[in-house]
C-alpha cells in the first residue's frame, strides 16, 4: 500500500505536469496570434490589386519580412511538453521555412528577378500549408493533454 507522502508526491508531480501544459498551451495561443496576423497580411500583400505598384508591394513585403522574424522569435522561444514536441519542432521548422522563404521572395523582387520571386512566393505558400498542418496537430495534442 502506498504511503500517504507518496500519493502526495505523485499528485504534485501531476499538477505540476498539468500546469506546465496550460502555460506552454497559453503561450502557444498568444504567441501564435502576431505570426498568424502576419501571414495574413502577407497573403494580401501579394495579390494582384491593381493601383498598386511593384516597388509598393516590394516595400511592403520587406516590411512583413522583417515581422514575421520578430512575430516569430516567441514562438521559437517556448517549450513544449513532451507530448506536443514532435508536433511542434514540425510547426518551427516549417516556420523559419516561410521565414526564408519570405526574405528570398523580398530579394528577388528588390532586384527584379520576378521569376525567382514566383517561385520563393509558392515556397511561401507551401511551406505556409505545412505550418497550418502542423499548428493543427500541436493544437489537438494540446487539447487532448486536458482530457
Amino acid at each position: 500500500m502506498a504511503s500517504a507522502a507518496t500519493i502526495l508526491c505523485l499528485i504534485a508531480v501531476a499538477a505540476c505536469g498539468n500546469d506546465a501544459t496550460a502555460q506552454f498551451k497559453a503561450g502557444y495561443a498568444a504567441a501564435r496570434v502576431p505570426v498568424n496576423r502576419t501571414l495574413l497580411e502577407v497573403a494580401k500583400a501579394v495579390r494582384r490589386t491593381p493601383g498598386r505598384t511593384a516597388a509598393q508591394i516590394t516595400r511592403r513585403l520587406g516590411v512583413l519580412s522583417a515581422r514575421f522574424g520578430t512575430d516569430l522569435a516567441p514562438l521559437l522561444a517556448l517549450r513544449p511538453p513532451a507530448r506536443v514536441a514532435t508536433a511542434f519542432t514540425t510547426l518551427t521548422r516549417s516556420m523559419r521555412r516561410v521565414e526564408v522563404d519570405l526574405r528570398e521572395t523580398y530579394a528577388a523582387l528588390r532586384v527584379g528577378n520576378f521569376p525567382m520571386a514566383q517561385l520563393a512566393l509558392e515556397s511561401v505558400r507551401s511551406d505556409a500549408a505545412a505550418a497550418a498542418d502542423a499548428g493543427a496537430a500541436v493544437n489537438q495534442k494540446l487539447a487532448r493533454a486536458h482530457r
